[in-house]
């Protein structure tokens, strides 16, 4: 009889799940805090690939999260490598990026797209990719908003519905 070891892949979905807790982490297990949007999107998210089952999942006070050791090192690891895990312009890139602007991004009145609590990590990852950033008053501000917008369109969650996603790759009028 030998033993199980667990192989656990990237895909661009737990790439999204990773750049959310990254951002959101509860002190508690593997999982996020804050508002009610990014726990619910983080625990569907979770349930949908197969990390969890519903029973395992456990709430607190303005968090949510589930103990399971290799996806913790797993997500630890990825978090630890992340310049060299996305450094290309594609999905696993994308939905990471989606997962960190739906956990600390900002889209204000004006059509300014930042980011809070963001690192230098973060900022060369960005630089790397080509996106033209600026750090003000500490929060990281997109120079070309509407460029970081149309990568990450289709794989944010919770500004989805934001309607300066209606200027991002606008439909060709005839």
């Amino acid at each position: 009889m030998g033993f199980y070891v667990m192989k656990i892949k990237l895909t661009p979905e737990i790439s999204y799940l990773i750049g959310l807790w990254r951002k959101c982490r509860s002190f508690e297990g593997l999982g996020v805090k804050g508002k009610a949007e990014v726990l619910e999107i983080f625990s569907k998210e979770a349930l949908t690939q197969g990390i969890i089952t519903s029973n395992k999942i456990l709430t607190g006070d303005d968090k949510v999260y589930f103990y399971h050791s290799a996806y913790r090192k797993f997500f630890q690891d990825v978090e630890k490598n992340q310049l060299e895990r996305f450094k290309y312009l594609n999905d696993y890139a994308a939905n990471y990026l989606a997962g960190l602007f739906d956990a600390v991004g900002n889209i204000d009145g004006k059509g300014v797209v930042s980011l809070s609590k963001i690192n230098k990590g973060d900022e060369i990852l960005l630089l790397r990719l080509g996106f033209n950033i600026k750090r003000r008053s500490g929060v990281l501000v997109f120079e070309r908003p509407l460029v970081f917008l149309a990568f990450i369109k289709n794989y944010t969650r919770l500004f989805k519905g934001n309607k300066i996603f209606e200027y991002v790759n606008p439909k060709k009028r005839s």
